[in-house]
């Protein structure tokens, strides 16, 4: 099993919200909401597994960007927004989904998902983690 469906499995047999697999092993999962998954993945590991696969239930720009901070080379999404598939091949990363979307939204479903609000504009990675992490801080 290729290292991308290794997480894509692990994220559906496990009912996880986010996996990580690196070669040939499971090295992350989360059942935390959101993109805070991958702020806490970049914390604990940094760029350790560099060249990795990522499965999420839900890939927007913004967990684009916080991807690209730890080396993440291929990312499948459940459901995947346009403008996250674009900025994957914008950097040359893989992209599979299984659902494509015009967009996140927020989970009451009246507007967009806060993250896709605050990657509008933003090209670098560290800025974007920068904004989750004030934004997760505003709501401690």
């Amino acid at each position: 099993m290729d290292t991308q469906q290794l997480a894509i499995t692990a994220l559906r047999e496990g009912n996880f919200t986010c996996a990580v697999a690196c070669r040939g092993q499971v090295v992350f999962t989360s059942k935390a909401r959101g993109v805070k998954p991958l702020v806490d993945f970049y914390r604990e590991h940094g760029e350790a597994y560099r060249g990795g696969a990522l499965a999420d239930k839900v890939v927007g720009r913004a967990a684009v960007l916080l991807v690209r901070l730890g080396g993440i080379a291929s990312v499948y999404g459940e459901v995947m927004s346009m403008d996250a598939r674009e900025e994957l091949e914008k950097w040359g990363m893989t992209a599979g989904y299984g659902t494509l979307t015009e967009g996140i939204r927020n989970r009451n479903n009246t507007g967009p998902c806060p993250m896709e609000a605050l990657s509008a504009g933003v090209e670098d990675p560290r800025e974007m983690l920068e904004k989750a992490e004030a934004f997760f801080e505003s709501l401690a």
